[in-house]
């Protein structure tokens, strides 16, 4: 069967956070008990995630960290990143996620936009992926950010607040006069060589998800990225955590977790729409990544639904 080179990157986020007038917007997650974990993207918008339990592992171009309770983690517009568990641990975190054009214009009438904004949009300067109580300005941001949660609070939301938006460009402008310090400007080859090697990536996740329904191998993946079988294990690896099987295998497992939500497809017609030849492997690593069969995962998010219908939860 022919392979598809597509055209758009599926794995490039474009769901609309907060409105076009406001591009702002606060999402709370539990892993595993909301989401088992969030596959590598990317998105224009800006990302902070607070870390208010737990631990998970965060993957941000490649490099994975331990993000521990209280972190703060900044990833910033069209960076790939990803969010997995950290072993059997569970974490509960916000993440702020705007776009930075909410914060100004680029045009020479908007200096302070264009010296301290505009260089993270264009990939000329980086933030630490990280930031924790050892950091100088930690304790100043964190406070930033809680600042920012109270403004979600229901009756904010119910009732919108005089100058709510006004509150919240206020925060947003405090955090980054606090995270200048810590930035670092990005004009060397080395810089250059991963922004290649990044959009190398994105391409081949883009390839990946208008093809995942085919039988799909290592070595046509390897050939689409030009590179020979034994550097392009290393080169997935080194973005994914995962082998390129491991990651086949999971997207695969979500698309199959989407049909079982939302159609009434035969759990048999599920594996083989989304590429698994073998009906009782497809079982298999379903109940490993999600605990329990095809079927009983359906049944389940179905109870679920109708108790939320009723408002019994």
């Amino acid at each position: 069967m022919k392979l598809s080179s597509g055209h758009t990157s599926t794995r490039y986020e474009s769901k609309q956070h907060g409105s076009a007038e406001f591009p702002y917007a606060v999402y709370r997650s539990l892993i595993p008990d909301i989401m088992h974990s969030y596959p590598l993207h990317w998105h224009n918008e800006m990302e902070i995630t607070y870390i208010l339990n737990g631990s998970c592992i965060i993957s941000v171009n490649g490099t994975p960290i331990r993000a521990l309770t209280g972190d703060i983690i900044l990833i910033l517009p069209n960076q790939l990143h990803s969010i997995d568990r950290d072993g059997n641990c569970r974490a509960e975190y916000y993440t702020f996620v705007f776009d930075l054009y909410l914060l100004g214009q680029d045009s020479p009438s908007d200096a302070c936009f264009r010296k301290y904004l505009k260089p993270y949009l264009d990939g000329g300067a980086v933030l630490p992926l990280r930031l924790f109580s050892k950091h100088t300005d930690y304790a100043s941001i964190r406070q930033s950010l809680e600042e920012l949660l109270k403004l979600e609070k229901p009756e904010c939301q119910a009732a919108p607040m005089q100058g709510r938006e006004l509150l919240i460009k206020a925060w947003l402008f405090h955090i980054f006069g606090l995270l200048e310090p810590y930035r670092n400007d990005t004009d060397s080859d080395a810089a250059l060589c991963q922004i290649a090697q990044i959009q190398k990536m994105k391409a081949l996740l883009h390839f990946i998800s208008v093809n995942y329904m085919n039988p799909l191998t290592l070595q046509e993946a390897a050939s689409f990225c030009g590179y020979s079988a034994s550097y392009f294990m290393k080169f997935f690896k080194s973005f994914t955590s995962l082998t390129f099987v491991e990651y086949l295998n999971h997207y695969r497992l979500e698309k199959a977790s989407e049909l079982l939500r939302a159609t009434d497809l035969t759990v048999l017609v599920v594996s083989e729409n989304v590429g698994f030849e073998n009906h009782s492997y497809f079982i298999r690593i379903f109940k490993r990544q999600y605990g329990i069969t095809p079927r009983k995962y359906r049944l389940l998010h179905r109870e679920s639904a109708v108790l939320s219908d009723t408002g019994s939860i």
